[in-house]
Protein backbone atom coordinates (compact mmCIF):
# COMPACT_ATOMS: atom_id res chain seq x y z
CA UNK A 1 0.00 0.00 0.00
CA UNK A 2 1.48 3.36 -1.03
CA UNK A 3 2.34 5.76 1.78
CA UNK A 4 -0.19 8.43 0.76
CA UNK A 5 -3.00 5.88 0.50
CA UNK A 6 -2.02 4.34 3.84
CA UNK A 7 -2.01 7.75 5.51
CA UNK A 8 -5.48 8.51 4.16
CA UNK A 9 -6.87 5.18 5.39
CA UNK A 10 -5.17 5.61 8.77
CA UNK A 11 -6.59 9.11 9.23
CA UNK A 12 -10.11 8.06 8.24
CA UNK A 13 -10.07 5.04 10.52
CA UNK A 14 -8.64 7.01 13.45
CA UNK A 15 -11.58 9.44 13.30
CA UNK A 16 -14.07 6.60 12.85
CA UNK A 17 -12.75 4.55 15.77
CA UNK A 18 -12.73 7.61 18.02
CA UNK A 19 -16.45 8.05 17.36
CA UNK A 20 -17.22 4.36 17.80
CA UNK A 21 -15.26 4.06 21.02
CA UNK A 22 -16.58 7.35 22.35
CA UNK A 23 -13.14 8.82 23.06
CA UNK A 24 -11.50 12.04 22.07
CA UNK A 25 -8.63 10.66 20.05
CA UNK A 26 -7.13 7.36 18.97
CA UNK A 27 -3.86 6.35 17.38
CA UNK A 28 -3.85 3.80 14.55
CA UNK A 29 -0.62 1.84 14.14
CA UNK A 30 0.53 -1.38 12.44
CA UNK A 31 -1.83 -0.69 9.54
CA UNK A 32 -1.47 -3.34 6.88
CA UNK A 33 -3.50 -4.12 3.79
CA UNK A 34 -3.49 -7.83 3.07
CA UNK A 35 -3.01 -8.70 -0.59
CA UNK A 36 -4.00 -12.38 -0.53
CA UNK A 37 -7.56 -11.78 -1.72
CA UNK A 38 -8.78 -10.69 -5.14
CA UNK A 39 -12.08 -9.13 -4.10
CA UNK A 40 -12.70 -7.87 -0.58
CA UNK A 41 -10.04 -5.64 0.93
CA UNK A 42 -8.81 -6.57 4.40
CA UNK A 43 -6.81 -4.30 6.69
CA UNK A 44 -5.37 -5.16 10.09
CA UNK A 45 -4.39 -2.51 12.59
CA UNK A 46 -3.81 -1.65 16.23
CA UNK A 47 -5.94 1.05 17.87
CA UNK A 48 -4.70 2.81 21.01
CA UNK A 49 -6.81 5.19 23.09
CA UNK A 50 -6.98 6.68 26.58
CA UNK A 51 -9.73 5.98 29.06
CA UNK A 52 -10.24 6.95 32.69
CA UNK A 53 -8.32 3.90 33.78
CA UNK A 54 -5.35 4.59 31.48
CA UNK A 55 -4.22 3.64 28.00
CA UNK A 56 -5.77 0.72 26.11
CA UNK A 57 -4.88 -1.02 22.86
CA UNK A 58 -6.73 -3.55 20.74
CA UNK A 59 -6.15 -5.26 17.41
CA UNK A 60 -8.84 -5.09 14.74
CA UNK A 61 -9.44 -6.30 11.20
CA UNK A 62 -11.42 -4.22 8.71
CA UNK A 63 -13.18 -5.97 5.82
CA UNK A 64 -14.02 -3.46 3.08
CA UNK A 65 -16.40 -4.11 0.21
CA UNK A 66 -14.66 -3.70 -3.19
CA UNK A 67 -15.74 -1.29 -5.90
CA UNK A 68 -15.34 -4.11 -8.39
CA UNK A 69 -13.90 -7.60 -8.31
CA UNK A 70 -14.31 -11.21 -9.26
CA UNK A 71 -17.64 -12.01 -7.64
CA UNK A 72 -20.14 -9.16 -7.93
CA UNK A 73 -22.67 -8.16 -6.80
CA UNK A 74 -21.34 -7.66 -3.27
CA UNK A 75 -23.59 -7.39 -0.24
CA UNK A 76 -21.77 -6.49 2.95
CA UNK A 77 -24.88 -6.61 5.11
CA UNK A 78 -25.52 -10.24 4.14
CA UNK A 79 -21.89 -11.08 4.95
CA UNK A 80 -22.20 -9.43 8.34
CA UNK A 81 -25.51 -11.17 9.14
CA UNK A 82 -24.08 -14.56 8.17
CA UNK A 83 -21.00 -14.03 10.34
CA UNK A 84 -23.21 -12.92 13.22
CA UNK A 85 -25.52 -15.94 12.85
CA UNK A 86 -22.65 -18.43 12.75
CA UNK A 87 -21.10 -16.98 15.89
CA UNK A 88 -24.42 -17.47 17.66
CA UNK A 89 -25.39 -20.89 16.26
CA UNK A 90 -22.21 -22.85 15.60
CA UNK A 91 -18.77 -23.76 16.86
CA UNK A 92 -17.10 -22.75 13.58
CA UNK A 93 -13.89 -20.84 14.38
CA UNK A 94 -14.56 -17.21 13.46
CA UNK A 95 -13.31 -13.79 14.59
CA UNK A 96 -15.48 -11.83 17.02
CA UNK A 97 -17.60 -9.16 15.28
CA UNK A 98 -17.70 -5.52 16.38
CA UNK A 99 -19.32 -3.04 13.99
CA UNK A 100 -20.89 -2.69 10.55
CA UNK A 101 -20.42 0.61 8.71
CA UNK A 102 -22.64 1.12 5.66
CA UNK A 103 -21.68 4.75 5.01
CA UNK A 104 -19.18 4.77 2.11
CA UNK A 105 -17.89 8.21 3.13
CA UNK A 106 -15.36 6.71 5.57
CA UNK A 107 -13.35 4.40 3.28
CA UNK A 108 -15.07 4.88 -0.06
CA UNK A 109 -17.14 1.68 0.37
CA UNK A 110 -18.98 0.01 3.27
CA UNK A 111 -16.98 -2.15 5.69
CA UNK A 112 -17.23 -4.06 8.93
CA UNK A 113 -14.83 -4.49 11.82
CA UNK A 114 -13.91 -7.71 13.55
CA UNK A 115 -11.32 -9.11 15.89
CA UNK A 116 -7.78 -9.34 14.54
CA UNK A 117 -6.75 -12.97 14.68
CA UNK A 118 -3.16 -13.98 15.24
CA UNK A 119 -1.65 -16.71 13.15
CA UNK A 120 -0.66 -17.72 9.64
CA UNK A 121 -2.69 -18.44 6.51
CA UNK A 122 -1.40 -21.41 4.46
CA UNK A 123 -1.71 -20.58 0.76
CA UNK A 124 -1.67 -22.90 -2.23
CA UNK A 125 1.39 -21.35 -3.86
CA UNK A 126 3.45 -22.15 -0.73
CA UNK A 127 2.25 -25.67 -0.05
CA UNK A 128 5.72 -26.77 1.08
CA UNK A 129 6.41 -23.84 3.41
CA UNK A 130 8.63 -25.45 6.08
CA UNK A 131 7.38 -23.04 8.74
CA UNK A 132 3.82 -24.35 8.28
CA UNK A 133 4.51 -27.91 7.11
CA UNK A 134 7.76 -28.95 8.81
CA UNK A 135 6.90 -32.63 8.26
CA UNK A 136 4.13 -34.86 6.96
CA UNK A 137 2.75 -35.49 10.44
CA UNK A 138 2.08 -31.78 10.83
CA UNK A 139 0.48 -31.62 7.37
CA UNK A 140 -1.81 -34.53 8.30
CA UNK A 141 -2.79 -32.89 11.60
CA UNK A 142 -3.77 -29.68 9.78
CA UNK A 143 -5.69 -31.79 7.24
CA UNK A 144 -7.67 -33.55 9.96
CA UNK A 145 -8.54 -30.19 11.53
CA UNK A 146 -9.52 -28.96 8.05
CA UNK A 147 -12.04 -31.80 7.67
CA UNK A 148 -13.38 -31.38 11.21
CA UNK A 149 -13.99 -27.69 10.61
CA UNK A 150 -15.81 -28.43 7.35
CA UNK A 151 -18.03 -30.88 9.22
CA UNK A 152 -18.92 -28.09 11.68
CA UNK A 153 -19.98 -25.90 8.75
CA UNK A 154 -22.18 -28.60 7.27
CA UNK A 155 -23.79 -29.39 10.63
CA UNK A 156 -25.24 -25.89 10.94
CA UNK A 157 -29.06 -25.99 10.85
CA UNK A 158 -30.00 -23.26 8.33
CA UNK A 159 -33.46 -22.86 9.87
CA UNK A 160 -32.30 -22.67 13.50
CA UNK A 161 -29.53 -20.26 12.50
CA UNK A 162 -32.00 -18.06 10.59
CA UNK A 163 -30.11 -18.28 7.30
CA UNK A 164 -33.19 -17.63 5.15
CA UNK A 165 -31.40 -14.63 3.62
CA UNK A 166 -28.87 -16.87 1.85
CA UNK A 167 -29.57 -18.06 -1.71
CA UNK A 168 -30.36 -21.69 -2.42
CA UNK A 169 -32.44 -24.42 -0.81
CA UNK A 170 -32.02 -27.78 0.88
CA UNK A 171 -33.51 -29.61 -2.15
CA UNK A 172 -30.12 -30.45 -3.63
CA UNK A 173 -31.32 -31.10 -7.19
CA UNK A 174 -33.18 -27.79 -7.32
CA UNK A 175 -30.23 -25.97 -5.77
CA UNK A 176 -27.83 -27.55 -8.27
CA UNK A 177 -29.98 -26.44 -11.21
CA UNK A 178 -30.11 -22.92 -9.78
CA UNK A 179 -26.33 -22.91 -9.37
CA UNK A 180 -25.84 -23.96 -13.01
CA UNK A 181 -28.22 -21.20 -14.15
CA UNK A 182 -26.45 -18.61 -12.00
CA UNK A 183 -22.96 -19.45 -13.21
CA UNK A 184 -24.08 -19.67 -16.82
CA UNK A 185 -25.35 -16.09 -16.49
CA UNK A 186 -22.13 -15.11 -14.73
CA UNK A 187 -20.13 -16.62 -17.60
CA UNK A 188 -22.25 -14.75 -20.16
CA UNK A 189 -21.59 -11.44 -18.41
CA UNK A 190 -17.88 -12.10 -17.92
CA UNK A 191 -16.55 -13.53 -21.17
CA UNK A 192 -14.73 -11.46 -23.75
CA UNK A 193 -15.37 -14.17 -26.32
CA UNK A 194 -17.18 -17.49 -26.47
CA UNK A 195 -15.43 -20.42 -24.77
CA UNK A 196 -16.94 -23.53 -26.42
CA UNK A 197 -15.60 -25.90 -23.77
CA UNK A 198 -17.48 -24.06 -21.01
CA UNK A 199 -20.61 -23.93 -23.15
CA UNK A 200 -20.34 -27.71 -23.56
CA UNK A 201 -19.79 -28.13 -19.82
CA UNK A 202 -22.95 -26.21 -18.94
CA UNK A 203 -25.04 -28.52 -21.11
CA UNK A 204 -23.23 -31.60 -19.79
CA UNK A 205 -23.96 -30.62 -16.18
CA UNK A 206 -27.65 -30.20 -16.94
CA UNK A 207 -27.81 -33.63 -18.59
CA UNK A 208 -25.85 -35.43 -15.85
CA UNK A 209 -27.16 -33.90 -12.64
CA UNK A 210 -26.03 -35.90 -9.59
CA UNK A 211 -26.45 -34.71 -6.01
CA UNK A 212 -26.16 -36.24 -2.56
CA UNK A 213 -29.53 -35.29 -1.11
CA UNK A 214 -27.72 -33.73 1.89
CA UNK A 215 -28.67 -30.06 1.79
CA UNK A 216 -27.18 -27.57 4.20
CA UNK A 217 -24.90 -24.59 4.60
CA UNK A 218 -22.24 -24.55 1.87
CA UNK A 219 -19.21 -22.33 2.45
CA UNK A 220 -18.64 -22.04 -1.28
CA UNK A 221 -14.86 -21.49 -1.21
CA UNK A 222 -13.51 -23.88 1.41
CA UNK A 223 -9.87 -24.68 0.62
CA UNK A 224 -6.26 -23.97 1.48
CA UNK A 225 -5.83 -20.19 1.59
CA UNK A 226 -9.15 -19.50 3.30
CA UNK A 227 -8.36 -20.43 6.88
CA UNK A 228 -5.87 -19.33 9.52
CA UNK A 229 -3.78 -21.43 11.88
CA UNK A 230 -3.45 -19.95 15.35
CA UNK A 231 -0.37 -20.03 17.58
CA UNK A 232 -1.41 -23.51 18.78
CA UNK A 233 -1.38 -24.79 15.20
CA UNK A 234 -5.16 -25.29 15.07
CA UNK A 235 -7.59 -23.54 12.71
CA UNK A 236 -8.78 -20.42 14.52
CA UNK A 237 -10.66 -18.68 11.69
CA UNK A 238 -12.39 -19.49 8.40
CA UNK A 239 -12.52 -16.63 5.90
CA UNK A 240 -14.18 -15.58 2.63
CA UNK A 241 -17.85 -16.50 2.99
CA UNK A 242 -19.12 -14.40 0.06
CA UNK A 243 -20.13 -17.52 -1.93
CA UNK A 244 -21.98 -19.16 0.96
CA UNK A 245 -25.37 -20.59 0.08
CA UNK A 246 -27.75 -23.41 0.92
CA UNK A 247 -27.27 -26.45 -1.26
CA UNK A 248 -25.50 -29.79 -1.66
CA UNK A 249 -22.71 -29.97 0.92
CA UNK A 250 -20.64 -32.21 -1.37
CA UNK A 251 -19.76 -29.14 -3.40
CA UNK A 252 -17.42 -28.01 -0.62
CA UNK A 253 -15.60 -31.35 -0.62
CA UNK A 254 -15.14 -31.41 -4.39
CA UNK A 255 -14.05 -27.76 -4.42
CA UNK A 256 -11.39 -28.33 -1.76
CA UNK A 257 -10.01 -31.15 -3.92
CA UNK A 258 -9.86 -29.14 -7.17
CA UNK A 259 -6.56 -29.26 -9.09
CA UNK A 260 -6.54 -25.46 -8.90
CA UNK A 261 -5.65 -25.70 -5.19
CA UNK A 262 -3.42 -28.77 -5.34
CA UNK A 263 -0.66 -27.61 -7.64
CA UNK A 264 1.45 -30.71 -8.30
CA UNK A 265 0.34 -32.28 -5.03
CA UNK A 266 -2.04 -35.28 -5.12
CA UNK A 267 -3.49 -34.20 -1.76
CA UNK A 268 -6.81 -32.42 -1.18
CA UNK A 269 -5.84 -28.76 -0.70
CA UNK A 270 -2.29 -30.13 -0.26
CA UNK A 271 -3.33 -31.60 3.09
CA UNK A 272 -4.79 -35.13 2.90
CA UNK A 273 -5.18 -37.96 0.37
CA UNK A 274 -8.67 -37.87 -1.14
CA UNK A 275 -9.72 -41.28 0.23
CA UNK A 276 -8.67 -40.29 3.73
CA UNK A 277 -10.33 -36.88 3.38
CA UNK A 278 -13.67 -38.49 2.43
CA UNK A 279 -13.36 -41.26 5.01
CA UNK A 280 -12.75 -38.77 7.81
CA UNK A 281 -15.67 -36.66 6.61
CA UNK A 282 -17.94 -39.71 6.56
CA UNK A 283 -16.93 -40.57 10.14
CA UNK A 284 -17.84 -37.06 11.30
CA UNK A 285 -21.08 -36.57 9.36
CA UNK A 286 -22.35 -40.00 8.36
CA UNK A 287 -22.47 -39.00 4.70
CA UNK A 288 -21.10 -41.49 2.17
CA UNK A 289 -20.00 -39.46 -0.85
CA UNK A 290 -20.66 -41.37 -4.07
CA UNK A 291 -18.20 -41.03 -6.93
CA UNK A 292 -20.74 -39.77 -9.50
CA UNK A 293 -21.81 -36.98 -7.11
CA UNK A 294 -18.22 -36.02 -6.34
CA UNK A 295 -17.42 -35.96 -10.07
CA UNK A 296 -20.49 -33.85 -10.88
CA UNK A 297 -19.45 -31.20 -8.37
CA UNK A 298 -15.83 -31.40 -9.53
CA UNK A 299 -16.92 -30.66 -13.10
CA UNK A 300 -19.19 -27.89 -11.86
CA UNK A 301 -16.23 -26.54 -9.90
CA UNK A 302 -14.37 -25.97 -13.17
CA UNK A 303 -17.18 -23.71 -14.35
CA UNK A 304 -17.20 -21.97 -10.96
CA UNK A 305 -13.42 -21.51 -11.17
CA UNK A 306 -13.18 -20.41 -14.81
CA UNK A 307 -16.01 -17.85 -14.81
CA UNK A 308 -14.45 -15.51 -12.18
CA UNK A 309 -11.10 -15.76 -13.96
CA UNK A 310 -12.82 -14.53 -17.12
CA UNK A 311 -14.55 -11.84 -15.05
CA UNK A 312 -11.18 -10.64 -13.72
CA UNK A 313 -9.68 -10.19 -17.16
CA UNK A 314 -12.91 -8.57 -18.38
CA UNK A 315 -12.84 -6.07 -15.49
CA UNK A 316 -9.28 -5.09 -16.44
CA UNK A 317 -10.11 -4.92 -20.16
CA UNK A 318 -13.12 -2.68 -19.44
CA UNK A 319 -11.00 -0.35 -17.28
CA UNK A 320 -12.89 -1.08 -14.04
CA UNK A 321 -9.69 -2.10 -12.24
CA UNK A 322 -5.95 -1.57 -12.62
CA UNK A 323 -5.05 -4.70 -10.65
CA UNK A 324 -2.63 -6.63 -12.88
CA UNK A 325 -3.44 -9.85 -11.04
CA UNK A 326 -6.93 -9.68 -12.50
CA UNK A 327 -5.54 -9.01 -15.96
CA UNK A 328 -3.44 -12.18 -15.70
CA UNK A 329 -6.46 -14.29 -14.83
CA UNK A 330 -7.49 -14.58 -18.47
CA UNK A 331 -4.25 -16.46 -19.11
CA UNK A 332 -4.64 -18.49 -15.91
CA UNK A 333 -8.10 -19.63 -17.02
CA UNK A 334 -6.40 -21.71 -19.74
CA UNK A 335 -4.98 -23.97 -17.04
CA UNK A 336 -8.46 -24.49 -15.59
CA UNK A 337 -9.74 -25.43 -19.05
CA UNK A 338 -6.88 -27.88 -19.46
CA UNK A 339 -7.73 -29.44 -16.09
CA UNK A 340 -11.35 -29.68 -17.22
CA UNK A 341 -10.36 -31.58 -20.37
CA UNK A 342 -8.45 -34.04 -18.18
CA UNK A 343 -11.43 -34.45 -15.83
CA UNK A 344 -13.72 -35.15 -18.79
CA UNK A 345 -11.36 -37.91 -19.87
CA UNK A 346 -10.58 -36.41 -23.24
CA UNK A 347 -7.20 -36.90 -24.90
CA UNK A 348 -5.52 -34.36 -27.11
Amino acid sequence: MKAAAADAVRESLASWFARRLGVGQVEVTDLRRHAEGFSWQTYTLTVTWQEAGGWRSAGYAVRRQPEDGLLPPYDIETQYRLHEALLAHSRIPLPRLYWLETDPAVLGMPFYVMERMEGVVPVQWRGNDPDIFPDEARRRAIGEDFVSTLALIHQVDPVAAGLHFLPGETDTDASARAQIDHWESFYEESRLMEVPLLRFLIGFLRRHLATSGRGGLVHGDYRIGNFMLGPDGKINAVFDWELAHIGDVVFDLAWAAMPLFRGRSPLVSQLLPRDEFLRRYRELTGLEVHEEVFRFWTLFGHLRAAAPHLRGSRAFEDGRTNDLRLAAMGHQSLYILRQLVTELGWRG
